[in-house]
């Protein structure tokens, strides 16, 4: 791997952890076994002004509400499409960077522009997340960065081999166009010597 694609590889697997991280469930049950500890506690107190504080900190402690995250319901509906782009932008890293540019740069193009579509999307679906309130402005900067270093130097690994591949092309296009030009240069020639023969 090049360096710069080592790089970048480091920056996806870097933006996949963190996706990874980001997306965890914040579970919004309370089990069996907390309720009974928070009724233990409540029947312990003695002072009605420490049962209501108790009461006030259990309220504060299970209100949704005030938990960032993914409840499981949004993690299916965000989360895990975000983790299978982030998977998805370092297998097609590894995958455009495993192409032989010379005979594949159309190949090797493909995952560069997968990569860059994967990285919009990301960005789509974070912005998705911050608008209906599961994850803070915070989280958004952070994951927004980690997102655009991977799309910045993908755009100019796009942009860098975009040029190698179109001289590949102009190459590959003189060569079909003057072998093209012998074939029927060869043909006219046989068809006027057959013509002197008699034929």
């Amino acid at each position: 791997m090049a360096e710069k694609e080592f790089l970048l590889g480091n920056r996806a697997r870097e933006l996949l952890r963190y996706t990874n991280q980001a997306t965890r469930v914040v579970s919004d049950d309370v089990s069996l076994t907390d309720v009974q500890k928070i009724i233990r506690r409540i029947s312990e107190l003695d002072d009605i002004r420490e049962v209501r504080s108790a009461c006030s900190q259990i309220i504060h402690a299970t209100d949704r509400k005030k938990k960032e995250g993914f409840s499981r319901s949004k993690y299916r509906l965000y989360g895990e499409e975000l983790r299978m782009i982030a998977k998805g932008i370092v297998r097609d890293i590894h995958s455009a960077n495993n192409k032989h540019f010379a005979t594949e740069y159309q190949q090797r193009l493909d995952k560069i522009d997968d990569i860059l579509d994967g990285c919009t999307l990301m960005l789509e679906y974070i912005q998705i997340c911050f608008d209906e309130h599961i994850i803070s402005m915070k989280k958004v900067e952070t994951w927004t960065k980690k997102v655009n270093d991977v799309k910045y130097m993908a755009a100019s690994w796009r942009k860098n081999d975009g040029g190698r591949a179109r001289k590949l092309a102009a190459e590959e296009q003189t060569a079909a166009d003057k072998r093209q030009y012998q074939i029927a240069t060869s043909a006219c020639r046989d068809a006027i010597r057959a013509a002197k023969q008699g034929y």
